[in-house]
């Protein structure tokens, strides 16, 4: 398998550039012992299966460059405790995959340049986690970790066809991983499936002592919700249709109806504050960012301009400000369980759109062209700045071949819940198996 891995990452990145870093020896080693374990009958989880990982992650004795100038020559000492986990559970780490510069930048990262999508190479693979959702679309390998402080496990999964989970705020632990926002970002999984992606949360989830935000997973009780006889999904009012491109609101309607013919039931609600949930979000992420990053002030001009942007209006938040978004926060939080007596899940459109133009940096919609960052993260900030789970998955693809995708939230450290849905509809339908343009050829 790792040979395969390589070879694919030889075929297609070229024209992707999905990859920083190629594992060596590491990678040998791993898959050597692996080897050796399927052959005494002593497996583990993950035995043998190639993995990425997003280049904020460190692992010893590699770069991590977080896609900045700043880092380029930065070689890590130790390894994320996410990416040991994944080693311990048997898995082989291929590569370190391309970011937006400290997964805050624009598409167009100043060191490593731009990743592109494999279902149309004009078309960008969304961010930050770019050069994980063009590496997994591509079929490099089939799981990979991201992080996520504002969509940036969303965005590309929806944009690149795949299943993505930005968890609980803490149910993951984020040390060896480039700091951005403690109390936006979390690390999560990405693959092609439900199924694989909740195999790789299970072994990357849980406390860690060297990070004071983590948090202990608590045990499932329960019955998973499949048949989803007793699960109630709600359906959000206008603001998230208001601006959304018909493809993306079919793949939404075809994903409930077969989650209503399986035995869901449906039922609305509403979500006053979401309206604000984006813009309060980013506020609190540049800020935090900002001052994350006060030590590099003295090299301003090394950073993407896109990135220099946000820093500056980080800076430019006053503390009274920054106070009230907390509190918008809270009443978020306070809004989003009292919608949760009501409902199991919240379906929302993953993104807006699909994936936008690289060049011109817009997306469509219903033939509008709007700028990339008015829209991205229009659905998927609510989950950054609340702290719930948000799982993404594919619903279907626009006129041109493109996915389409739909968000389920749920209450805190419910994922569970989230992937069994999404494990289900994936087994009733087939769009998650497609193979982008690239591939085809």
């Amino acid at each position: 398998m790792l040979a395969a891995s390589r070879a694919r990452i030889a075929a297609y990145d070229e024209t992707l550039n999905a990859i920083v870093t190629v594992i060596g020896e590491r990678a040998d080693k791993s898959a050597e012992e692996a080897a050796r374990r399927w052959e005494a009958g002593t497996p583990r989880p993950l035995e043998g299966v190639p993995f990425g990982v997003k280049d904020v992650l460190d692992v010893a004795g590699e770069r991590t460059t977080a896609g900045s100038r700043l880092h380029a020559d930065r070689v890590a000492t130790q390894t994320a405790t996410v990416v040991r986990r994944a080693e311990a559970a048997g898995a082989v780490l291929v590569a370190k995959e391309g970011t937006t510069e400290f997964a805050i930048g624009g598409p167009w990262n100043p060191l490593n340049g731009p990743v592109r999508n494999p279902w149309d190479t004009t078309r960008w693979s969304g961010g930050s986690s770019s050069g994980s959702g063009a590496a997994l679309a591509a079929r490099y390998y089939p799981i990979s970790i991201g992080s996520d402080a504002g969509g940036s496990i969303r965005v590309p999964s929806a944009w690149c066809g795949l299943t993505g989970l930005k968890p609980t705020l803490g149910a993951v632990p984020r040390t060896g991983a480039v700091p951005l926002s403690p109390t936006t970002e979390t690390v999560g999984p990405m693959s092609r499936s439900a199924a694989d992606t909740a195999r790789l949360f299970q072994v990357i989830r849980g406390h860690d002592n060297l990070d004071p935000r983590s948090q202990h997973y608590p045990t499932q009780v329960g019955d998973a919700p499949w048949p989803p006889k007793n699960v109630t999904i709600g359906i959000p009012d206008s603001y998230f249709f208001d601006v959304c491109d018909d493809a993306v609101k079919e793949g939404y309607d075809a994903f409930v109806d077969v989650l209503r013919q399986a035995g869901a039931r449906t039922t609305p609600i509403r979500l006053p504050s979401a309206g604000l949930a984006q813009a309060v979000g980013y506020q609190v992420l540049f800020t935090e960012a900002a001052v994350t990053h006060a030590e590099h002030a003295g090299r301003l001009g090394d950073y993407d301009p896109v990135l220099l942007q946000r820093m500056h209006a980080g800076l430019l938040t006053s503390a009274a400000d920054y106070l009230r978004a907390l509190q918008f926060r809270h009443e978020l939080q306070l809004e989003l369980a009292d919608a949760f007596r009501d409902v199991d899940v919240i379906a929302l459109p993953a993104t807006p759109s699909t994936a936008p133009d690289l060049d011109e940096l817009t997306v469509d919609i219903n033939g509008q062209k709007l700028p990339l960052y008015e829209a991205q993260s229009r659905s998927t900030m609510l989950c950054n700045l609340s702290g719930v789970p948000g799982l993404v998955l594919p619903t279907g693809h626009d006129a041109q071949g493109c996915p389409t995708s739909i968000q389920l939230v749920v209450p805190p450290f419910q994922e569970d819940v989230a992937l069994t849905l999404a494990l289900g509809f994936q087994e009733l339908t087939n769009v998650h198996c497609t193979l982008p343009r690239l591939l085809e050829k």
